[in-house]
Protein backbone atom coordinates (compact mmCIF):
# COMPACT_ATOMS: atom_id res chain seq x y z
CA UNK A 1 0.00 0.00 0.00
CA UNK A 2 1.49 3.20 -1.34
CA UNK A 3 -0.90 6.03 0.26
CA UNK A 4 -3.91 6.50 2.02
CA UNK A 5 -7.59 6.24 0.63
CA UNK A 6 -7.96 10.12 0.14
CA UNK A 7 -4.36 10.69 -1.48
CA UNK A 8 -5.39 10.61 -5.52
CA UNK A 9 -8.81 12.90 -4.69
CA UNK A 10 -6.40 15.60 -3.06
CA UNK A 11 -3.61 15.53 -5.65
CA UNK A 12 -6.88 15.87 -8.75
CA UNK A 13 -8.12 19.01 -6.69
CA UNK A 14 -4.69 20.90 -7.25
CA UNK A 15 -5.42 20.68 -10.77
CA UNK A 16 -7.39 23.46 -10.71
CA UNK A 17 -4.60 25.72 -8.82
CA UNK A 18 -2.30 24.54 -11.54
CA UNK A 19 -3.93 25.93 -14.49
CA UNK A 20 -2.14 28.88 -15.05
CA UNK A 21 1.50 27.84 -14.13
CA UNK A 22 2.50 27.42 -17.78
CA UNK A 23 1.12 31.28 -18.93
CA UNK A 24 2.43 32.62 -16.30
CA UNK A 25 6.42 31.46 -16.41
CA UNK A 26 5.89 32.92 -20.02
CA UNK A 27 4.17 35.89 -19.31
CA UNK A 28 7.35 37.16 -16.99
CA UNK A 29 9.93 37.96 -19.13
CA UNK A 30 8.02 38.56 -22.49
CA UNK A 31 5.98 41.31 -20.73
CA UNK A 32 8.77 42.74 -18.36
CA UNK A 33 11.58 43.04 -21.67
CA UNK A 34 9.46 42.85 -24.57
CA UNK A 35 6.14 44.64 -23.99
CA UNK A 36 7.62 46.98 -20.98
CA UNK A 37 10.98 47.42 -21.80
CA UNK A 38 12.84 46.24 -18.74
CA UNK A 39 16.72 45.49 -19.09
CA UNK A 40 18.07 41.75 -18.58
CA UNK A 41 19.43 43.36 -15.46
CA UNK A 42 15.69 44.38 -14.02
CA UNK A 43 14.69 41.14 -15.19
CA UNK A 44 16.49 39.25 -13.05
CA UNK A 45 15.34 41.51 -10.16
CA UNK A 46 11.85 40.89 -10.90
CA UNK A 47 12.38 37.41 -10.79
CA UNK A 48 14.26 38.24 -7.39
CA UNK A 49 11.46 40.50 -5.67
CA UNK A 50 8.93 36.80 -6.66
CA UNK A 51 11.50 35.25 -4.40
CA UNK A 52 11.94 38.23 -1.38
CA UNK A 53 8.24 37.56 -0.86
CA UNK A 54 8.38 33.87 -0.50
CA UNK A 55 11.63 34.21 2.21
CA UNK A 56 9.59 36.64 4.25
CA UNK A 57 6.62 34.33 4.09
CA UNK A 58 8.49 30.85 4.26
CA UNK A 59 9.36 31.07 8.16
CA UNK A 60 5.81 31.87 9.06
CA UNK A 61 3.95 29.74 7.29
CA UNK A 62 6.89 26.98 8.14
CA UNK A 63 5.94 27.58 11.64
CA UNK A 64 1.78 27.75 11.09
CA UNK A 65 2.11 24.20 9.08
CA UNK A 66 2.76 22.31 12.73
CA UNK A 67 0.45 23.91 14.58
CA UNK A 68 -2.82 24.81 12.56
CA UNK A 69 -5.24 23.69 9.88
CA UNK A 70 -2.79 23.05 6.48
CA UNK A 71 -6.07 23.49 5.02
CA UNK A 72 -6.56 26.85 5.57
CA UNK A 73 -2.76 28.08 4.78
CA UNK A 74 -3.70 26.39 1.64
CA UNK A 75 -6.87 28.23 1.01
CA UNK A 76 -4.95 31.72 1.61
CA UNK A 77 -1.86 30.51 -0.81
CA UNK A 78 -4.57 29.87 -3.64
CA UNK A 79 -6.41 33.19 -2.78
CA UNK A 80 -3.16 34.76 -2.85
CA UNK A 81 -1.98 33.51 -6.55
CA UNK A 82 -5.68 34.86 -7.52
CA UNK A 83 -4.32 38.58 -5.94
CA UNK A 84 -1.10 37.84 -7.91
CA UNK A 85 -2.66 37.26 -11.85
CA UNK A 86 -4.89 40.31 -11.15
CA UNK A 87 -2.15 42.67 -9.83
CA UNK A 88 -0.21 41.42 -13.17
CA UNK A 89 -3.10 41.93 -15.35
CA UNK A 90 -3.38 45.21 -14.24
CA UNK A 91 -0.20 46.11 -14.28
CA UNK A 92 -0.18 44.82 -18.15
CA UNK A 93 -3.03 46.81 -19.71
CA UNK A 94 -1.86 50.09 -17.79
CA UNK A 95 2.02 49.29 -18.83
CA UNK A 96 3.46 49.68 -14.99
CA UNK A 97 6.36 47.75 -14.15
CA UNK A 98 5.76 48.75 -10.67
CA UNK A 99 1.73 46.79 -10.40
CA UNK A 100 3.57 44.09 -12.37
CA UNK A 101 6.67 43.99 -9.97
CA UNK A 102 3.67 44.19 -7.09
CA UNK A 103 2.06 41.09 -8.40
CA UNK A 104 5.10 39.06 -8.52
CA UNK A 105 5.87 39.92 -4.95
CA UNK A 106 2.14 38.93 -3.74
CA UNK A 107 2.54 35.76 -5.78
CA UNK A 108 5.86 34.79 -3.91
CA UNK A 109 4.50 35.89 -0.65
CA UNK A 110 1.44 33.53 -0.95
CA UNK A 111 3.44 30.60 -2.46
CA UNK A 112 4.90 29.05 0.26
CA UNK A 113 1.35 29.15 2.15
CA UNK A 114 0.23 26.86 -0.22
CA UNK A 115 3.08 24.70 -1.37
CA UNK A 116 4.88 23.98 2.41
CA UNK A 117 1.05 22.62 4.11
CA UNK A 118 0.56 20.65 0.80
CA UNK A 119 4.13 18.71 0.49
CA UNK A 120 3.34 17.92 4.54
CA UNK A 121 -0.10 16.46 3.84
CA UNK A 122 1.78 14.49 0.85
CA UNK A 123 4.24 13.38 3.42
CA UNK A 124 1.35 11.90 5.92
CA UNK A 125 -0.44 10.34 3.35
CA UNK A 126 2.23 8.55 2.11
CA UNK A 127 4.45 5.23 2.34
CA UNK A 128 7.56 6.35 3.58
CA UNK A 129 9.00 3.92 0.56
CA UNK A 130 7.07 5.50 -2.01
CA UNK A 131 7.07 9.29 -1.43
CA UNK A 132 9.12 10.32 -4.35
CA UNK A 133 6.51 8.67 -6.20
CA UNK A 134 3.65 10.43 -4.41
CA UNK A 135 5.49 14.17 -4.91
CA UNK A 136 5.36 12.97 -8.44
CA UNK A 137 1.93 12.09 -8.40
CA UNK A 138 1.77 15.55 -7.92
CA UNK A 139 4.08 17.01 -10.15
CA UNK A 140 2.10 15.19 -12.75
CA UNK A 141 -1.03 16.77 -11.89
CA UNK A 142 0.49 19.89 -11.91
CA UNK A 143 1.39 18.81 -16.17
CA UNK A 144 -2.59 17.97 -16.18
CA UNK A 145 -3.50 21.21 -15.04
CA UNK A 146 -0.87 22.89 -17.50
CA UNK A 147 -1.77 21.03 -20.24
CA UNK A 148 -5.52 22.94 -20.06
CA UNK A 149 -4.14 25.79 -18.79
CA UNK A 150 -1.95 25.62 -21.76
CA UNK A 151 -4.43 25.00 -24.43
CA UNK A 152 -7.08 28.15 -22.91
CA UNK A 153 -3.61 30.12 -23.00
CA UNK A 154 -2.95 29.30 -26.77
CA UNK A 155 -6.48 29.69 -28.09
CA UNK A 156 -6.56 33.15 -26.44
CA UNK A 157 -3.26 34.84 -26.46
CA UNK A 158 -2.29 33.29 -30.20
CA UNK A 159 -5.59 34.49 -31.57
CA UNK A 160 -5.78 37.33 -30.27
CA UNK A 161 -2.21 38.60 -30.86
CA UNK A 162 -3.00 37.08 -34.69
CA UNK A 163 -6.10 39.20 -35.16
CA UNK A 164 -6.35 41.91 -32.39
CA UNK A 165 -2.68 42.25 -31.18
CA UNK A 166 -3.46 46.05 -30.00
CA UNK A 167 -7.01 44.33 -27.84
CA UNK A 168 -4.29 43.68 -24.11
CA UNK A 169 -7.82 43.46 -22.21
CA UNK A 170 -8.23 40.06 -24.55
CA UNK A 171 -4.79 39.29 -25.30
CA UNK A 172 -3.80 38.72 -21.12
CA UNK A 173 -7.51 37.65 -20.19
CA UNK A 174 -6.52 34.11 -19.48
CA UNK A 175 -4.94 35.78 -16.52
CA UNK A 176 -8.49 36.37 -14.94
CA UNK A 177 -9.31 32.65 -15.70
CA UNK A 178 -6.43 31.41 -14.00
CA UNK A 179 -7.43 33.93 -10.77
CA UNK A 180 -10.77 32.41 -10.85
CA UNK A 181 -9.37 28.53 -10.89
CA UNK A 182 -7.61 29.47 -8.14
CA UNK A 183 -10.24 30.75 -5.66
CA UNK A 184 -12.41 27.39 -6.76
CA UNK A 185 -9.66 25.45 -6.38
CA UNK A 186 -8.74 26.59 -3.08
CA UNK A 187 -12.20 26.43 -1.91
CA UNK A 188 -12.64 22.55 -3.06
CA UNK A 189 -9.24 21.74 -0.88
CA UNK A 190 -11.03 23.46 2.09
CA UNK A 191 -13.98 21.58 1.97
CA UNK A 192 -13.21 18.04 0.48
CA UNK A 193 -9.56 17.35 1.97
CA UNK A 194 -9.52 15.31 5.63
CA UNK A 195 -6.19 16.22 6.94
CA UNK A 196 -6.41 14.39 9.34
CA UNK A 197 -6.32 11.01 7.56
CA UNK A 198 -2.53 9.95 7.64
CA UNK A 199 -0.88 6.98 6.52
CA UNK A 200 0.25 5.67 9.65
CA UNK A 201 -3.51 6.16 11.00
CA UNK A 202 -4.91 4.42 8.43
CA UNK A 203 -2.48 1.25 8.38
CA UNK A 204 -3.19 0.98 12.16
CA UNK A 205 -7.35 0.68 11.13
CA UNK A 206 -6.62 -1.57 8.58
CA UNK A 207 -3.84 -3.65 11.15
CA UNK A 208 -4.33 -2.34 14.56
CA UNK A 209 -2.16 -5.63 16.11
CA UNK A 210 0.96 -4.68 13.40
CA UNK A 211 1.35 -0.79 14.45
CA UNK A 212 2.37 0.88 17.64
CA UNK A 213 -0.34 2.34 19.25
CA UNK A 214 1.85 5.76 19.65
CA UNK A 215 1.28 5.96 15.81
CA UNK A 216 -2.09 6.71 16.08
CA UNK A 217 -2.05 8.73 19.42
CA UNK A 218 -4.00 12.61 19.31
CA UNK A 219 -1.19 13.59 20.75
CA UNK A 220 2.23 15.15 19.41
CA UNK A 221 5.15 12.45 19.72
CA UNK A 222 7.88 14.05 21.10
CA UNK A 223 10.60 11.47 20.29
CA UNK A 224 11.32 9.93 17.26
CA UNK A 225 12.68 6.61 16.53
CA UNK A 226 16.39 7.27 15.77
CA UNK A 227 16.38 10.78 17.61
CA UNK A 228 16.47 8.98 20.91
CA UNK A 229 19.79 8.76 21.17
CA UNK A 230 22.09 11.05 22.38
CA UNK A 231 24.94 9.99 21.74
CA UNK A 232 26.38 12.87 19.27
CA UNK A 233 23.57 13.26 17.82
CA UNK A 234 23.32 16.75 17.55
CA UNK A 235 26.53 17.46 15.98
CA UNK A 236 25.50 15.10 13.67
CA UNK A 237 22.21 15.64 12.61
CA UNK A 238 22.79 19.49 12.45
CA UNK A 239 25.61 19.16 10.48
CA UNK A 240 24.30 17.20 7.91
CA UNK A 241 20.92 19.20 8.14
CA UNK A 242 23.21 22.34 7.62
CA UNK A 243 25.08 21.14 4.34
CA UNK A 244 21.27 20.26 3.04
CA UNK A 245 20.13 23.27 3.25
CA UNK A 246 23.43 25.10 1.96
CA UNK A 247 23.05 22.33 -1.44
CA UNK A 248 19.53 23.77 -1.47
CA UNK A 249 20.35 27.30 -1.67
CA UNK A 250 23.48 26.69 -4.27
CA UNK A 251 20.77 24.69 -6.95
CA UNK A 252 18.31 27.24 -6.48
CA UNK A 253 21.26 29.59 -7.40
CA UNK A 254 21.71 27.18 -10.33
CA UNK A 255 18.48 27.07 -10.99
CA UNK A 256 17.47 30.41 -11.11
CA UNK A 257 20.60 31.60 -13.12
CA UNK A 258 19.64 30.89 -16.42
CA UNK A 259 15.89 29.97 -16.39
CA UNK A 260 14.70 33.71 -16.11
CA UNK A 261 16.47 34.49 -19.59
CA UNK A 262 15.32 31.37 -21.61
CA UNK A 263 12.68 33.63 -23.69
CA UNK A 264 15.06 36.33 -24.15
CA UNK A 265 17.70 33.64 -25.66
CA UNK A 266 15.32 32.90 -28.15
CA UNK A 267 14.34 36.10 -28.87
CA UNK A 268 17.26 37.57 -29.24
CA UNK A 269 19.96 34.80 -30.00
CA UNK A 270 18.30 32.56 -32.09
CA UNK A 271 16.03 35.14 -33.93
CA UNK A 272 12.47 33.73 -32.72
CA UNK A 273 10.55 36.80 -32.76
CA UNK A 274 6.59 35.54 -32.74
CA UNK A 275 5.53 34.84 -29.34
CA UNK A 276 3.36 32.13 -30.21
CA UNK A 277 6.66 29.85 -31.73
CA UNK A 278 8.19 30.87 -28.45
CA UNK A 279 5.22 29.73 -26.39
CA UNK A 280 5.61 26.26 -28.48
CA UNK A 281 8.79 25.92 -28.08
CA UNK A 282 9.02 26.81 -24.44
CA UNK A 283 5.43 24.14 -23.82
CA UNK A 284 7.52 20.63 -23.73
CA UNK A 285 9.73 21.39 -20.87
CA UNK A 286 7.21 22.89 -18.81
CA UNK A 287 4.43 20.08 -19.12
CA UNK A 288 5.94 16.90 -20.45
CA UNK A 289 8.77 16.43 -17.82
CA UNK A 290 5.81 16.94 -15.34
CA UNK A 291 3.58 14.15 -16.79
CA UNK A 292 6.63 12.43 -16.31
CA UNK A 293 7.15 12.86 -12.66
CA UNK A 294 4.64 9.98 -11.38
CA UNK A 295 7.50 7.56 -13.69
CA UNK A 296 10.53 9.43 -12.63
CA UNK A 297 9.33 9.34 -9.00
CA UNK A 298 9.18 5.64 -9.07
CA UNK A 299 12.94 5.40 -9.92
CA UNK A 300 14.13 8.06 -7.70
CA UNK A 301 12.52 5.82 -4.81
CA UNK A 302 14.66 2.64 -6.15
CA UNK A 303 17.89 4.44 -6.63
CA UNK A 304 20.44 5.47 -4.24
CA UNK A 305 19.94 9.05 -3.60
CA UNK A 306 23.66 9.96 -3.91
CA UNK A 307 23.78 8.43 -6.86
CA UNK A 308 20.78 9.89 -8.18
CA UNK A 309 21.36 13.39 -7.33
CA UNK A 310 24.85 13.06 -8.87
CA UNK A 311 23.37 11.50 -12.36
CA UNK A 312 20.76 14.31 -12.41
CA UNK A 313 23.08 16.97 -12.21
CA UNK A 314 25.85 15.69 -14.28
CA UNK A 315 23.22 14.88 -17.07
CA UNK A 316 21.82 18.70 -16.71
CA UNK A 317 24.94 20.24 -16.07
CA UNK A 318 25.73 18.52 -19.98
CA UNK A 319 22.55 19.29 -21.34
CA UNK A 320 22.73 23.60 -20.55
CA UNK A 321 25.96 23.30 -22.38
CA UNK A 322 24.58 21.64 -25.23
CA UNK A 323 21.55 24.22 -25.24
CA UNK A 324 23.63 27.13 -25.21
CA UNK A 325 24.95 25.88 -28.01
CA UNK A 326 21.66 25.38 -30.08
CA UNK A 327 21.28 26.70 -33.26
CA UNK A 328 17.58 26.24 -33.85
CA UNK A 329 14.35 26.31 -31.98
CA UNK A 330 13.50 22.58 -32.05
CA UNK A 331 16.80 21.87 -31.01
CA UNK A 332 16.40 24.13 -27.85
CA UNK A 333 12.96 22.76 -27.18
CA UNK A 334 14.34 19.06 -27.04
CA UNK A 335 17.11 19.92 -24.76
CA UNK A 336 15.08 22.54 -22.33
CA UNK A 337 12.81 18.85 -22.25
CA UNK A 338 15.58 17.43 -21.20
CA UNK A 339 17.34 19.62 -19.10
CA UNK A 340 13.53 19.83 -17.01
CA UNK A 341 12.98 16.32 -16.58
CA UNK A 342 16.59 16.26 -14.87
CA UNK A 343 15.85 19.20 -12.18
CA UNK A 344 12.37 17.54 -11.37
CA UNK A 345 14.33 13.87 -10.96
CA UNK A 346 16.20 15.63 -8.26
CA UNK A 347 13.86 17.50 -6.92
CA UNK A 348 12.10 14.81 -6.02
CA UNK A 349 14.84 12.75 -4.59
CA UNK A 350 15.50 16.11 -2.37
CA UNK A 351 11.91 16.31 -1.14
CA UNK A 352 11.41 12.62 -0.22
CA UNK A 353 14.98 13.30 1.70
CA UNK A 354 13.69 15.91 3.35
CA UNK A 355 9.70 14.95 4.14
CA UNK A 356 11.51 11.64 6.47
CA UNK A 357 14.09 13.59 8.73
CA UNK A 358 10.72 14.39 11.23
CA UNK A 359 7.43 13.23 11.52
CA UNK A 360 6.35 16.09 13.71
CA UNK A 361 8.33 18.89 12.40
CA UNK A 362 7.58 18.19 8.56
CA UNK A 363 6.62 22.14 8.46
CA UNK A 364 9.33 23.53 10.00
CA UNK A 365 11.90 21.35 8.10
CA UNK A 366 9.81 22.32 4.88
CA UNK A 367 9.71 25.61 5.46
CA UNK A 368 13.48 26.28 6.86
CA UNK A 369 14.60 24.30 3.81
CA UNK A 370 12.15 26.44 1.52
CA UNK A 371 13.68 29.60 3.46
CA UNK A 372 17.31 29.04 2.23
CA UNK A 373 16.43 27.97 -0.80
CA UNK A 374 15.14 31.21 -1.84
CA UNK A 375 17.83 32.80 -0.56
CA UNK A 376 19.62 30.93 -3.64
CA UNK A 377 16.56 31.98 -5.69
CA UNK A 378 17.22 35.65 -5.00
CA UNK A 379 21.14 35.84 -5.98
CA UNK A 380 20.60 33.46 -9.19
CA UNK A 381 18.87 36.03 -11.26
CA UNK A 382 20.33 38.64 -10.15
CA UNK A 383 23.88 37.54 -11.10
CA UNK A 384 22.60 36.16 -14.02
CA UNK A 385 20.76 39.68 -15.06
CA UNK A 386 24.38 41.13 -14.97
CA UNK A 387 26.38 38.48 -16.34
CA UNK A 388 23.99 38.68 -19.43
CA UNK A 389 24.19 42.34 -20.14
CA UNK A 390 28.17 42.88 -19.00
CA UNK A 391 29.04 39.20 -20.19
CA UNK A 392 26.78 38.05 -23.24
CA UNK A 393 23.46 35.75 -23.24
CA UNK A 394 25.75 32.68 -23.02
CA UNK A 395 27.00 33.72 -19.50
CA UNK A 396 24.11 32.87 -17.10
CA UNK A 397 23.97 29.32 -18.69
CA UNK A 398 27.67 28.93 -18.70
CA UNK A 399 28.01 29.75 -14.89
CA UNK A 400 24.89 27.37 -14.57
CA UNK A 401 26.96 24.63 -15.10
CA UNK A 402 29.33 25.14 -13.11
CA UNK A 403 27.10 25.77 -9.92
CA UNK A 404 25.37 22.58 -10.97
CA UNK A 405 28.40 20.67 -10.55
CA UNK A 406 29.42 22.44 -7.61
CA UNK A 407 26.08 20.57 -5.75
CA UNK A 408 26.81 17.07 -6.30
CA UNK A 409 29.93 16.88 -2.87
CA UNK A 410 26.98 18.97 -0.79
CA UNK A 411 24.07 16.76 -1.43
CA UNK A 412 26.29 13.70 -0.75
CA UNK A 413 28.01 14.92 2.52
CA UNK A 414 24.04 15.86 3.58
CA UNK A 415 22.72 12.54 2.25
CA UNK A 416 25.56 10.33 4.29
CA UNK A 417 25.46 12.71 7.45
CA UNK A 418 21.48 12.78 7.92
CA UNK A 419 20.89 9.27 6.96
CA UNK A 420 21.35 7.53 10.78
CA UNK A 421 19.14 10.17 12.33
CA UNK A 422 15.98 9.73 9.99
CA UNK A 423 12.44 9.46 11.96
CA UNK A 424 11.41 7.53 8.67
CA UNK A 425 14.68 4.70 7.51
CA UNK A 426 14.25 3.10 4.31
CA UNK A 427 16.46 -0.19 2.90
Amino acid sequence: MKMTPDFIPMIRIIFWNCVGFFFFSFLIPYVTVQLLGASKTELGIIFSIQTVGGLLSAPIVGYLTDRISRKILILIGAFGRAVCYVLMYIGILLSSLLIFTVGMFVLGFFAGFFWTPLDTLISEKSNKANRSFAFGKRGGMIGKGNIVGSIVSFLIFGLSNIFVPENLFLVYSPLLLFAVSNIFGGLMFHFKVDEKLTFDKHIFNLFPSTVEPSIVSKEPVISEGPLKSRNNLPVGFFIGFGVLVIAFMTSNINQSLAFPFLQVYLIEELNILDPTIVMLIYFPSQIISLLLAPNIGKIADRINPVLGVAIVSSLGSFVTLLLINSTTGYMFAVLLLFDSTFAWGGRLILQNILSRISKIHRGKIFGAAEWLSLFGAVLGPIVGGIAYDSIGAFAPFAISIFVELSVIPLYAIAIKKLKPYMAEKVD
